[in-house]
């Protein structure tokens, strides 16, 4: 029996499809996922570039800068235990609504801790700044409001993630209503952090309703032993995202501290363009990730064709879609920016070419999840964040905004590809097998 959706297809693919019903799940899981995001992605650059024009270079650097600051604590209070949580509800280690209630009463619990350090600090930092305190304090405000977010990984593990995906749009195109009517009416920056926030707010009420109507077959709970588990399970990723962080979003903090706001505006620019490639492997990974860690459970084997055909198939992805946005850049920055942003197309022609190292990233994050990696995550992602310190302070230095992006590329290439490829024989064999043998089944 054939998904509803199979009807609207050419008979070929029709054909094809036919009896696949694990494939015509995850594509029709898939849909639904890149519907919501590609959205997101024009909606969010059409307001976030007028937003760029409105505010001007300065202002809006500031804004960036703010953002990255909160990254950094954003990755404490997310735990950073998704994969883990949607893994054992997907392979029934445990019971769903205990995993789930677990999780969601310690995320308040880090959110709530994690917002009140972030003010705390911005404030020591820059005393003198009231609007970058309030700024801070105001969307600081997600990191307790993405607590809901444990609400998705329910319906991610059981390839539900459509119920989730009509209240969250909701919740998006309400928070950038109110954003264009803050730009109409010419109202301050301050006003737009809030807009963030209120976004946050409505996504978690949206999430609610949606659980309602296809809840768990038990109340949620959290138990002290699930938290330790959860803990034990995810602490190693706490330190290794935040290390990933810091190479991913220190360039920013430095650029306002060496060049200031306007550099970081023009730099911040570049990137909601070149980061919605990403769309594509992060909405195939959240439906492919129950697939395939039912593979691991059946046989070895089985696991690896898959990951190959997954690494080889990101790969083609970034490559294409990279080639085309650099070769349109300038006059995508044109279009969306005006002249004051002219310099953005130079960083945008160059750091697109980062997502060829992102989609392989995005993929081995299956690899790490199911294997269990840690020790060899923990050196890469250390070793990255002091390259990225380290090549910002000299490359920033040396060639401006775009000594940025060559400094990214060499931290992701680092932490990505060679230093866990020189440590696990195992992953570096995948990567042989995708890029110079030939992948011997489908997922």
């Amino acid at each position: 029996m054939n998904a509803s959706w199979t009807k609207y297809l050419p008979e070929m693919l029709r054909e094809w499809l036919d009896g696949r019903l694990v494939l015509q799940k995850t594509i029709g899981n898939t849909g639904w996922l890149l519907f919501d995001r590609v959205l997101r992605i024009v909606i969010g650059l059409t307001v976030g570039a007028w937003i760029a024009r409105y505010l001007g270079p300065a202002q809006f650097g500031e804004l960036a800068y703010v953002l990255s600051f909160i990254a950094f604590f954003q990755v404490i209070a997310d735990l950073q235990a998704d994969g883990f949580i949607v893994r054992d509800i997907a392979q029934e280690k445990g019971e769903a609504s205990v995993i789930l209630g677990t999780t969601l009463w310690l995320r308040l619990v880090f959110g709530i801790i994690s917002l009140a350090c972030a003010a705390i600090l911005m404030y020591l930092l820059h005393p003198q700044d009231r609007q970058l305190f309030l700024l801070t304090a105001i969307i600081g405000g997600t990191l307790i409001f993405r607590a809901s977010d444990t609400v998705d990984l329910w319906f991610q593990s059981q390839t539900q993630s459509k119920r989730t995906v009509v209240t969250k749009l909701v919740a998006y195109l309400f928070s950038n209503g109110v954003k264009i009517f803050l730009l109409l009416t010419k109202a301050p920056l301050i006003a737009f952090a809030g807009a963030m926030c209120l976004e946050a707010a409505a996504t978690t009420l949206g999430l609610i309703i949606a659980y309602r109507r296809f809840p768990t077959r038990d109340r949620w709970k959290a138990t002290v032993t699930q938290a330790k588990i959860l803990l034990h399970l995810c602490w190693p990723f706490i330190v290794c995202s935040f290390m990933i962080t810091i190479f991913m979003r220190i360039d920013q903090i430095m650029l306002k501290e060496m060049l200031g706001e306007s550099q970081l505006g023009i730099f911040a620019a570049a990137l909601p363009i070149s980061q919605a490639l990403s769309v594509v492997p992060s909405a195939l990974i959240v439906s492919l990730a129950p697939i395939v860690a039912r593979k691991i459970r059946q046989d070895e084997r089985l696991y690896e064709d898959a990951m190959v055909t997954i690494f080889r198939t990101f790969a083609v992805l970034s490559i294409a879609g990279a080639s085309l946005i650099a070769l349109v850049s300038p006059w995508l920055i044109s279009l969306m920016y005006g002249p004051e942003y002219e310099y953005s197309a130079v960083i945008l022609s160059a750091h697109v070419f980062v997502n060829v190292i992102i989609f392989q990233g995005i993929a081995q994050d299956l690899w790490i999840i199911n294997k269990t990696v840690r020790r060899e995550l923990l050196i890469s992602t250390f070793i990255a964040a002091i390259i990225g310190i380290a090549s910002n302070a000299l490359l920033i230095r040396k060639f401006g905004a775009l000594g940025a992006v060559f400094s990214y590329m060499l931290a992701q290439g680092t932490s990505i590809v060679i230093i866990p490829c020189l440590l696990r024989r195992d992953l570096l064999d995948l990567y042989k097998r995708a890029f110079l043998g030939i992948a011997k089944s489908e997922i």
